[in-house]
């Protein structure tokens, strides 16, 4: 896929260089109404008073999915909070503009239709990116722990806490879940996923009469309670 460097100089975060080796990916959504990454670019790319810090890796525009690099990937950047800082690289998606934030993650929308396609559009190319990057660092995407939202981050005690960027998923009634966002990660990179709901039969006989059928599963069931009937 395309990224766009467009490192963050004048950002200490940039400046200071602090070399880590990334554990894991950390998924973000901006939280506020702007679709466009290269206004957040900018706006991360300015010398931050007071010790501030602050700046993810990278940013996915809503309108277009095209992806801006701010960090090197292996320098220490400032976005989850908590330790996670020091362990995962941090990407934010970009958020439709005709949402308007109410209070905390609770917001309104103007065009459902249009928040949606914006919100699948990040999406998508947020998966492309992960892949890339468990590629390039050898990351299991279905391994506890190496591709987390903001959220479970906080759940897991290594980031501050945020709701992205599941907030944004449940508030547009997208179907995406960070469990399926792993799973298309893992596909992307053409690992098998398991799907959560398979099953796996043991048949154990296959009679054509039911009474013999009956009788066979009374003696299954002294060893195993759960056996059944099913018939084909």
């Amino acid at each position: 896929m395309k990224i766009t460097e467009k490192f963050c100089t004048k950002n200490q975060c940039y400046q200071v260089e602090k070399a880590f080796v990334p554990k894991g990916l950390m998924l973000h959504s901006v939280g506020c109404n702007q679709p466009s990454a290269s206004v957040f670019a900018n706006s991360f790319n300015t010398f931050q008073p007071n010790g501030r810090q602050i700046c993810v890796h990278g940013v996915i525009d809503a309108d277009h999915g095209e992806v801006i690099q701010l960090l090197p990937w292996t320098t220490r950047g400032w976005h989850g909070g908590g330790t996670s800082n020091d362990t995962h690289i941090g990407v934010e998606m970009c958020e439709p503009a005709c949402i308007k934030y109410t209070q905390g993650a609770t917001f309104t929308c103007s065009d459902i239709s249009t928040a949606r396609k914006n919100c699948e559009t990040a999406y998508n190319s947020a998966v492309e990116l992960f892949a890339c990057l468990c590629k390039r660092f050898r990351f299991d995407p279905l391994a506890d722990g190496v591709i987390v939202s903001h959220c479970e981050g906080h759940k897991r005690g290594i980031a501050s806490n945020h709701g992205d960027p599941e907030h944004l998923w449940r508030g547009l009634g997208m179907p995406y879940t960070m469990d399926g966002f792993r799973r298309d990660v893992a596909a992307a990179i053409g690992k098998d996923s398991p799907a959560p709901d398979k099953k796996y039969y043991v048949q154990v006989g296959a009679f054509a009469s039911e009474e013999n059928a009956r009788r066979y599963l009374e003696t299954v069931k002294k060893d195993y309670p759960g056996a059944f009937i099913k018939r084909f």
